[in-house]
Order: structure tokens, then sequence, then C-alpha cells
């Protein structure tokens, strides 16, 4: 098994994932609903920096975080080579307080990061996250979907990866094992998945609102998802309701 988020297991990873300008497309798409310039934006989980320097490269002032040390490094890097303005900050978000970073128009999480936090730790990072934002700020993030109980079953996506999914019954939790067919690895980590009730009940208590799911980065498909789908995009507005 190697370790895909940092080091050279993190260029293995952006290969994957991203060899294609993948992390421009899904920017993007977010800017077909997301369109002021000049605005404070959060990337939560921001790996090796690719959506962030894109963002930064439209105008955006942009900051981003990441629990590992070696993605920052990357990052930053990047940014410096790129001549493209942001900030990187190596930070964990279930211990640290992020407050400190500032408020934002605009956070989001993009990978599924905020499906690796347990149950507590997704309730309290949106807690954090949510008082991040400006009083009419937006958070968008996708999380693995538990749509069908399924024990175990193994699938191949479009990016070459076949996956190998485990769901413990009892606690939700789910063993995620990974086979990059390109590069011959094996990548294995631990997700939560959960129902769109439990995630929007999740957002409503800690404060959002106008919350609402697509299973496309532009939300062309809003408030609809395919059948029986791996993970689900989730917005949700900061703004209080009169």
């Amino acid at each position: 098994m190697v370790e895909l988020y940092r080091d050279s297991g993190l260029d293995i990873y952006e290969r994957a994932h991203y060899s294609h300008g993948e992390h421009i497309a899904e920017v993007e798409q977010i800017l077909t609903w997301y369109l002021p310039r000049n605005t404070r934006i959060l990337d939560v989980g921001c790996s090796g920096g690719l959506h962030a320097l894109e963002f930064g490269r439209r105008g955006f002032i942009v900051t981003g975080l990441d629990i590992e040390p070696s993605a920052i490094s990357q990052a930053e890097k990047r940014a410096k080579d790129q001549k493209v303005q942001a900030e990187f900050r190596a930070l964990d978000l279930e211990k640290d307080d992020i407050s400190r970073l500032g408020t934002f128009d605009l956070v989001y999480s993009i990978g599924n990061v905020m499906s690796h936090l347990g149950k507590d730790g997704m309730r309290d990072s949106l807690k954090k996250i949510r008082a991040c934002l400006d009083e009419s700020g937006l958070f968008l993030f996708d999380v693995f979907i538990n749509a069908t109980p399924f024990r175990e079953e193994v699938y191949e996506d479009d990016l070459g990866i076949v996956w190998k999914r485990k769901l413990d019954e009892q606690t939700g939790h789910i063993t995620m094992e990974g086979t990059f067919l390109a590069f011959g690895v094996a990548q294995r980590f631990q997700v939560w998945a959960y129902t769109v009730k439990e995630i929007s009940e999740l957002l409503k208590r800690s404060g959002f609102n106008d919350i609402d799911f697509s299973d496309e980065l532009d939300f062309s498909s809003s408030g609809s998802a395919v059948e029986n789908p791996v993970c689900l995009n989730f917005r949700a507005s900061a703004k209080e309701v009169v």
C-alpha cells in the first residue's frame, strides 16, 4: 500500500485524477454559479494546490489548508513557480483553530475530504466552517453516499482505478481499497458514508440554509442524482433565514 497524499504518492494521485486538466474543468463548473471576482475563498484539504491555484489565477483571493505538510510545500512551490498569489497553511481541520484565517465568501472541499472525518469530526468541522463564512457565504463539498445497503462490492471507475469497498453495517464505516492500474500501486483508507438526509440535517444543525445537492459541480442536476451514486456534491448557504 502507498500513501497517495504525500511525497511521491501525491504525484501518482494527481496524475491519476488530474493529468488531463480535470481540476480546471471542476473550477470552471463551480464558476457557472459562483461568479464574483476578488472575493475570499478557502480550500479545505487543498492537497498540492491545483484547484486553489486555478482560482488564484482567475483573480480570487485564495487560501488553502491541508493536514499534510508535504502537500502544502508542493502547493507553495507551485504558487511561486507559476507566479500565482495564494496562501497555504498546514492545519488540521479537526484539531486546529481555523478562525484565525479570517472569514471567506466561499469555502469548498473537493475530493471527499469531509468523508475522512469521523461522525463527530464531521459535526464539529461543519460548525468551524460555518463560523469562517461571511454572512452570505457558501460552502461546497462532496462526500461518499450510503444510498443503498451493501456489504462489499468491487467496481472500476472512469479513471482506471479498481475499487473495493466494504461496509461495517454497525458503524457505517467503509474501508476503501483502490488499485491504480496504470501505476501498479494500491491505496487503502477509511471513510464514512452518509445519506442525503443525514448530511442535510448536519448542515442545518450547524447553521446552514438553502441546502442543495447534485452529482455535478455545476449543479445542473440540482436536487437530483444518478441512481445509487458513490458520492455527491452539497452546497449550502450561511445566510440566515429571516
